[in-house]
């Protein structure tokens, strides 16, 4: 009887374990999805900008905006900063995301609930022939 509650016991802490690292998966694989969009939103500008030589139209880059704060958040921002002398651009996201037990929770804000926020910023130059 001892033997079957010893067993027990051990299996309910490895089912445990494998309950947190799924937890975890979770956790990183949501944010590997939000570094994955940023990066296409990037692409998308950089394309836009390399295809019209220079900072695209102030529509195409309202709708940019509009579908980055769609897709990582109302909180999110993209900028896009120009050179013309050096015929290069800037593009910045920034986005925030709740932490993981494996990001460094030193540095974040508090929200109102309590949760860590990472905050995540992606920058790219783009350089485009006049």
């Amino acid at each position: 009887m001892i033997e079957v509650l010893v067993a027990l016991l051990v299996l309910a802490v490895g089912l445990l374990g494998v309950a947190g690292m799924q937890t975890v998966s979770m956790q990183q694989t949501q944010g590997a999805d939000r570094r994955s969009v940023a990066t296409l939103h990037v692409q998308t500008m950089a394309d836009e900008i390399r295809a019209n030589r220079g900072m695209p139209t102030t529509g195409v880059k309202t709708e940019w905006q509009k579908a980055v704060k769609g897709d990582l958040g109302e909180e999110a921002t993209a900028e896009i900063t120009s050179t013309v002398a050096d015929k290069e651009a800037q593009i910045s996201l920034s986005w925030t995301a709740r932490k993981t037990q494996w990001d460094d929770t030193s540095q974040g804000d508090d929200s109102a609930d309590g949760d860590l926020l990472n905050n995540n910023k992606f920058e790219v130059t783009v350089r485009y022939a006049r």
